[in-house]
């Protein structure tokens, strides 16, 4: 296969695992037991992600989403939620830096989950950084109202 070929299957793959995560998004629910939320809203598209926390003993132990999205923020909260569940506040935000340093230096080799690693496809459109940004902003928001 050549280099042209394997970037093009990439790519398509990346899509479709984007896709997916819009078409059966994971743990979109309320959370009545949630130690806080917080939402974020884009106002150019109107997209609106409500991200839900219940955090014990510095850990994430339930993280949900609800609201309305273009397929990339749906699908960024989606991924987002799998990614930090279980994971100690200071890894999920470590984990949000990571993923910042992917969409504004796509060259820079940045460790990500598997999960998220679709979202690298995003990298090169500009426009749709704030599509993937505004689940993870919300996310940050939560576990600060949390554990103030």
């Amino acid at each position: 296969m050549s280099g042209k070929a394997s970037s093009a299957s990439i790519a398509a793959m990346y899509q479709e695992a984007l896709l997916a995560h819009h078409r059966a998004p994971h743990n979109r629910r309320d959370m009545p037991d949630a130690n806080a939320s917080a939402v974020f809203k884009n106002p150019v598209c109107g997209d609106e992600i409500q991200v839900f926390v219940r955090v014990d003993g510095g850990h994430l132990v339930d993280v949900s989403f609800t609201g309305r999205g273009c397929s990339i923020a749906t699908a960024s909260a989606s991924m987002m939620t799998d990614a930090v569940m279980g994971l100690s506040v200071s890894e999920a935000q470590g984990l949000s830096a990571a993923l910042e340093r992917t969409l504004v230096s796509p060259d820079e080799t940045v460790a990500l989950p598997d999960v998220l690693v679709p979202l690298r496809s995003v990298a090169p459109f500009p426009g749709r950084h704030g599509c993937v940004r505004m689940a993870w902003q919300a996310l940050h928001q939560a576990v600060q109202n949390a554990t103030e």
